[in-house]
């Protein structure tokens, strides 16, 4: 099957907006593979911003969400984790287990001292299969 793209997130996290949530219904076919592919551009001037993603799915088209906590990530860890916490500018591909069944995804950027001179422009995209 061909793969899917939906653009979550395009914004800018600074102390206008400090964060921001994206979601998807999967229209009651649940993907067999999802990835997240997050995109931080920092501009800083204190270098003490932070960026931390996290993920609630759920099974019923968005009305009950539930804390996803099996991201799998490049970070050399060997368990996946709850969030995953951005500090500089960088690429980042996130992982969701293949066996967990969702009908709707939303992704969740939270700010910690982001404000006017030290900020981030994010993209996550949302990529899966059938």
């Amino acid at each position: 099957m061909p793969l899917r793209t939906v653009h979550l997130i395009n914004t800018t996290l600074d102390d206008t907006l400090a964060s921001i949530a994206g979601s998807h219904r999967f229209q009651g076919a649940a993907p067999k593979r999802a990835t997240l592919f997050v995109q931080m551009v920092e501009t800083a001037s204190a270098n003490d911003a932070s960026i931390a993603l996290t993920v609630e799915v759920s099974p019923d088209e968005g009305a009950t969400l539930i804390t996803y906590d099996k991201l799998i990530t490049d970070a050399g860890v060997d368990a996946p984790v709850a969030s995953v916490t951005y500090s500089t500018t960088e690429d980042d591909i996130v992982s969701l287990s293949p066996e967990d069944v969702m009908n709707y995804i939303q992704v969740t950027l939270t700010g910690t001292a982001v404000d006017a001179s030290d900020f981030y422009a994010v993209d996550v995209w949302l990529v899966y299969d059938y």
